[in-house]
């Protein structure tokens, strides 16, 4: 029976597949991107976030990337996530889910 599920979001630029702290990436697509190593693959489903790490390799990467960024403002992640709601809320997937409960 599924009771949850998790679904990671992420923008352009937000985690390179080769950060200190590790990836799930298997390899770095862009030449820009890959002289600053391979991807770090983690074997883990903890979170890496906060392990320590060379900060000014991680910038030094982000910085030569083709186009700043993407940030979304609160009224942007509000939109995304309403969007997520209504799909999910008209979605086969979700009522089959909702009667196994």
């Amino acid at each position: 029976m599924v009771i949850a599920h998790h679904l990671i979001f992420s923008a352009y630029g937000f985690w390179l597949p080769n950060d200190p702290r590790g990836s799930w990436s298997d390899f770095v697509r862009a030449f820009d991107l890959w002289k600053y190593g391979p991807a770090t693959k983690v074997d883990t489903h903890r979170s890496v976030a906060g392990t320590p790490h060379d900060g000014n390799a991680r910038l030094a990467a982000k910085e030569s990337l083709r186009h700043p960024p993407v940030r979304f403002t609160g009224v942007q992640a509000r939109f995304i996530g309403e969007g997520f709601a209504f799909r999910s809320s008209h979605s086969q997937i979700t009522r089959l889910c909702l009667k196994t409960l």
